[in-house]
């Protein structure tokens, strides 16, 4: 299965700057809301990162860029 992430509506944003933080996975310290596209149809969702340079690579990658990123994964993954 995959997603395509078409475009970052905001964020970075850090789990110190967020209010819901506590919400997020143990492990994230970074997230992006983004526009996505699955087999359902296009939604607005969170994407969570550990590591600053992972998400700043979205973010670099949307400012020359109008292909979606494709993420690949396994249904149980999700």
């Amino acid at each position: 299965m995959s997603i395509k992430i078409w475009d970052i509506l905001k964020g970075p944003v850090s789990r110190d700057e967020c209010p819901d933080s506590n919400e997020w996975p143990d492990d994230a310290e970074y997230s992006m809301l983004c526009k996505a596209e699955d087999d359902e149809g296009l939604f607005d969702g969170d994407f969570y990162f550990e590591v600053y340079a992972d998400a700043y690579e979205w973010k670099v990658y949307f400012e020359s860029n109008i292909d979606p990123l494709i993420i690949n994964y396994e249904a149980n993954d999700a």
